[in-house]
């Protein structure tokens, strides 16, 4: 048998997992039709500084995604001496597709149902078809929004879809020539910002502005596995560096408005800087959770945290189903247009109704496709 690194489970990912879904959560929490609320000075306060989480929970998942995957691959290749597309798509398949697709048949024929049965009639405009073939962030960037904010939201399942289907063939293409794959890619992404910076594309849905996440994750998960590319300079950083670079994102997010959304500032170059520096510093907690020794905490000791991970993708994709029914209670209860209601109870409210619905679907309906992902395997290589 070859000497083999041992199979990596990351122990503190999912944790991650849920952090990036608390950011996506609250992002979308201030979301409100209620011009009482929308003109208060404590929800324009409140929404000054975290409008932009919502953005960032995104960037967290797809650079975590692509440092996951990159991994997957990387691992698997050197485990088994080859690597098989197809039955890293099946296993895609299986984790993606069953609560995707569940997600979908509620916002295309369950809710528009149920809304015509207690009279409140609706024609969901959204186009199936771009999202059945996960290509629903196109359909945003052309059309807008859908009319239920539950079928929008997996916009960002159609950006991932797209990167699983091309990033295996190009690891095999550009094998031992990544550097130059990376660079390829951030300068595609580098003119996509350019040439449709001051249009009126949407740019973050677009699949190529964001391959600045997915390249950084990318990048970060060579380095680990290779042990290369700077890996012990940065596994030995000290604790100041750390306290330093974790104060640099929270600044980030604190100053976003004062810095990135700078009228004077603003051009191509300065998006290209945001979402660059954004991403490696994300890039950056995720190697520092799995391998620094110097730590101030490592995040999967929460267990309640890495459980709340684990349960993420239901979790996200019913989040907004929760944020409407909440919603709908406190315009029930007249409290619609009051602040502090929507402020504290609207997303307490939506977390704690989607909390059992995504147990359940983890257990009950996820884990049942999941264990068939041991099938689509590519066995170790072993030699006498």
């Amino acid at each position: 048998m070859n000497p083999l690194r041992p199979k990596v489970y990351f122990e503190h990912l999912d944790a991650l997992r849920f952090i990036a879904f608390a950011f996506i959560f609250l992002g979308h929490a201030l979301d409100t039709d209620s011009a009482a609320v929308r003109d208060s000075s404590v929800y324009q306060w409140v929404r000054h500084y975290v409008h932009i989480f919502g953005t960032t929970g995104f960037s967290f998942a797809f650079v975590l995604s692509s440092y996951v995957n990159t991994w997957v691959i990387l691992e698997e290749r050197e485990r088994a001496g080859s690597f098989s597309p197809w039955k890293y798509y099946a296993r895609r398949a299986l984790r993606i597709w069953p609560l995707y697709f569940l997600v979908l048949f509620i916002g295309f024929v369950v809710l528009p149902a149920f809304m015509a049965y207690i009279g409140e009639p609706y024609r969901e405009e959204g186009g199936p078809w771009h999202f059945i073939l996960f290509v629903g962030n196109f359909y945003l960037i052309e059309h807008g929004w859908t009319h239920s904010p539950i079928i929008s939201v997996l916009w960002s399942v159609s950006v991932e879809e797209q990167f699983y289907i091309f990033w295996p063939f190009l690891l095999i293409l550009f094998r031992g020539r990544e550097k130059w794959m990376m660079a390829a890619l951030l300068v595609v992404f580098a003119i996509t910002t350019v040439h449709y910076f001051h249009t009126d594309v949407h740019l973050w849905f677009h699949t190529l502005f964001l391959l600045s996440d997915i390249c950084i994750g990318a990048i970060f998960a060579f380095m680990s596995f290779h042990r290369n590319w700077g890996f012990h300079w940065l596994r030995n950083l000290g604790r100041p560096a750390i306290a330093a670079i974790y104060a640099l994102f929270w600044a980030c997010l604190i100053f976003y408005n004062d810095v990135f959304q700078n009228e004077t500032l603003a051009s191509a170059g300065m998006l290209i800087i945001e979402k660059l520096l954004f991403a490696m510093l994300l890039g950056y907690i995720i190697f520092e959770q799995n391998f620094s020794p110097n730590s101030f905490f490592k995040f999967g000791r929460l267990r309640w945290v890495t459980w709340l991970g684990i349960i993420s993708y239901g979790l996200f994709c019913f989040h907004e189903i929760g944020l409407l029914t909440a919603g709908r209670l406190l315009r029930h209860f007249s409290l619609g247009d009051d602040v502090t209601a929507f402020l504290l109870l609207k997303p307490l409210i939506a977390f704690l109704l989607i909390l059992p619905f995504a147990h359940l679907s983890w257990n009950w309906f996820e884990k049942p496709f999941l264990r068939l992902k041991r099938h689509f395997y590519t066995a170790p290589v072993e030699t006498h």
